[in-house]
């Protein structure tokens, strides 16, 4: 569809948003701290059960993010696949009409005029 102007330029700026997000969610894990004794939790009656929830608590917090990461990852690939088709499609309808390249354009048909 030649007439339709596609906005490449905002799906690749979403792409790399999202990139950079996937790479960042798992390493939120790390700043979580360790849970044990220097928790402050020692003092109390039922210290024992606090840090085991706290543990397991740190623990799904842990496979949530890493997983939240692997989705976003997913998203970036298929954003990065998205853009290629469009880009390619573009290029094969401007091949074979001889029509002007609109992959590029983001001002719609204000830009025909």
């Amino acid at each position: 569809m030649p007439d339709v102007v596609y906005g490449t330029a905002a799906l690749e700026q979403a792409r790399a948003e999202v990139a950079a997000h996937a790479r960042r969610l798992p390493a939120l894990a790390d700043r979580l701290g360790p849970v044990g004794p220097s928790s402050g939790v020692a003092g109390l009656e039922s210290a024992g059960l606090l840090a085991g929830a706290l543990a397991d608590c740190r623990a799904a917090l842990e496979t949530e993010l890493t997983a939240a990461g692997a989705r976003l990852d997913e998203t970036d690939r298929a954003l990065d696949a998205t853009l290629r088709a469009m880009q390619s499609a573009d290029a094969d309808t401007a091949a074979s009409l001889g029509a002007r390249s609109f992959a590029a354009g983001t001002r719609g048909f204000a830009s025909l005029g």
